[in-house]
């Protein structure tokens, strides 16, 4: 965790990102960066926002994660196990509500979940005997703008005529990886 003015304010011991938070900071507030150094490793950026950061690294050294908090000028960034599939569903999610949790007065509370990393093993929530909290709010917002763009004709539509239009080889590239990544979670 740490402030707009890359002031560390809170590190687990075996993580030393002192040195590069500051480049993290920048490159997060430019909004249009393809990569960022870390720890010694290069993530290339896949989603950034004034509210989400989310990186990985291509040699398999694990993935970055990170939200701002709500309200505060502070940020949390997480990394996530290069073994932890289905990460990118399940991360930022968890990562917004810790950030949402450490804005003063907040009445969220933590569910311990455990993390499976093995190989062959998805991100899941394992809470055992627990009765399961009602949506976050935050997330659900995020789901219905989610969801008012694609059914908004200038929005999913439009991007991806865009897309095909100026024959932007990347983009397509990546809208074909969402693509496969969506029919495999709807009909696999």
């Amino acid at each position: 965790m740490f402030n707009n003015k890359a002031k560390i304010l809170h590190s687990t011991g075996s993580w030393n990102v002192s040195k590069d938070v500051k480049g993290v900071l920048a490159i997060w507030g430019s909004g249009n960066a393809q990569f960022v150094n870390m720890d010694h490793n290069r993530y290339s950026v896949l989603q950034m926002e004034p509210e989400r950061f989310i990186a990985t690294n291509r040699q398999k050294k694990g993935h970055l994660v990170g939200s701002s908090i709500p309200g505060t000028d502070m940020y949390l960034i997480a990394h996530i196990k290069p073994k932890a599939k289905g990460w990118m569903h399940m991360a930022y999610p968890a990562i917004a509500r810790a950030a949402a949790m450490m804005r003063e007065g907040s009445k969220s509370q933590f569910i311990k979940t455990e993390i499976d990393v093995s190989d062959d093993s998805e991100l899941a929530d394992k809470s055992r005997g627990m009765v399961q909290p009602s949506i976050d709010p935050y997330l659900k917002a995020e789901v219905e703008g989610f969801l008012d763009w694609i059914k908004n004709p200038q929005g999913l539509n439009s991007y991806l005529l865009q897309s095909l239009q100026e024959n932007d080889p990347y983009r397509i590239s990546k809208l074909a990886e969402i693509y496969d990544e969506l029919y495999r979670i709807f009909y696999s």
